[in-house]
């Protein structure tokens, strides 16, 4: 009887079953989207992992985050603007990874306020990003994957690019514990202004000159190439601990360096000074703002100032030399072991008063007669 019983039972299974659907057709009930339907789209907020299936063209914000430890796979994919808006908007949430895509035509390419995002292998076209309130911005290459344009961090946020290709402005304001590497930067410019414990290796600045302004210290640039501007490095006033500019390539710029507003608390150490057309380094300050206890020191001077131009310094001096120095009455500037040769005009112009010989220059050193200044 059991088994007899048992086909009765699945007919009414099934009966119930069919009856169900068909109900269900009847009623055009759909079924319900996926989670990742129904992220990925423009002006989704994310909570969860998500990966693109295809291209997205938004008008105002792309995507926004909307849960810590959230990763947004792009999987080769464009979200484009319409110039308005975020492409991703991460706010301030923590643990954020963007990968492998492109982000174009928005208002701005990403913006986190005190949030941390890592983009790797990101392409930003046409829209630059934003970093404000302590927040966290990571950009990975390699460099032919990873491209910023423009870059605002601010409000004591912290930046790491390594290996990317940057353009337009890079700006930090109150910016500390920053890690610029491998990385190549053209046509635009760095500024950083109060900022200070950021380090700057091993990169390429190609007509990206940096402006290190007031009230920045304890940064540090080494093994850089500084090419193709007008001045390739730009420094003022600072206290604290020093500026290091140290072991870096200044060719083919107008001026390697310059110190125009004033001369203080800055290490210049180890650098090779190549083909610039006016001058390596011109030290010609307006104000008195105290002695650097730091020489320029170690430095190598080849074939600068040789398309000076008439070019003069504030005493009416010509300049087409390695070194320049020149209204430093008030705070001699120290020169050690510096060399080199084929400079238009000399290795080291330093006026009597101006300089302080720290020893090991080798010349040749003007004024000729310079008794503060030995020059083998």
């Amino acid at each position: 009887m059991k088994h007899g019983k048992e086909p009765g039972k699945q007919r009414l299974a099934k009966t119930a079953a069919a009856f169900a659907l068909s109900l269900a057709a009847a009623l055009a009930i759909p079924l319900p989207a996926s989670a990742a339907d129904d992220e990925v789209g423009c002006g989704a907020v994310l909570t969860s992992n998500v990966t693109l299936t295809q291209d997205l063209s938004c008008a105002g914000d792309g995507l926004t985050i909307g849960a810590d430890n959230v990763t947004v796979d792009l999987a080769g994919h464009t979200v484009s603007g319409d110039g308005t808006g975020r492409g991703v908007a991460v706010g301030d949430r923590k643990g954020v990874a963007v990968r492998d895509g492109v982000i174009s035509g928005f208002g701005l390419g990403a913006e986190t306020v005190g949030g941390g995002v890592t983009f790797s292998r990101v392409r930003f076209a046409g829209n630059a990003l934003s970093a404000d309130h302590a927040a966290s911005l990571t950009l990975v290459g390699p460099r032919s994957a990873c491209l910023a344009e423009g870059i605002d961090v601010t409000g004591s946020s912290v930046l790491t690019i390594d290996r990317c290709t940057v353009h337009g402005r890079l700006y930090g304001s109150d910016g500390h514990g920053w890690t610029v590497r491998g990385s190549v930067l053209s046509n635009g410019h760095l500024e950083l202004a109060e900022s200070g414990s950021n380090v700057f290796g091993g990169n390429l600045f190609d007509g990206f000159p940096v402006n290190l302004t007031e009230g920045s210290n304890d940064n540090l640039y080494t093994d850089n190439v500084f090419t193709n501007a007008q001045v390739g490095f730009r420094a003022e006033h600072s206290t604290g601990a020093p500026n290091r500019v140290e072991g870096n390539v200044f060719k083919d710029n107008r001026y390697g360096m310059t110190f125009w507003v004033s001369f203080s608390n800055v290490s210049v150490k180890g650098n090779r000074f190549e083909g610039n057309r006016i001058a390596g380094i011109l030290i010609d300050p307006i104000r008195f703002t105290g002695v650097t206890p730091y020489p320029v020191s170690g430095n190598t001077f080849v074939h600068n100032g040789l398309a000076a131009g008439g070019a003069v310094d504030r005493d009416g001096d010509l300049i087409r030399d390695g070194v320049h120095v020149s209204g430093t009455e008030r705070a001699p500037v120290e020169l050690a072991r510096n060399g080199g040769t084929g400079n238009g005009g000399f290795v080291i112009w330093g006026p009597a008063g101006q300089v302080i010989d720290g020893g090991g220059n080798h010349g040749p050193c003007g004024p000729v007669a310079n008794p503060g200044l030995n020059c083998s």
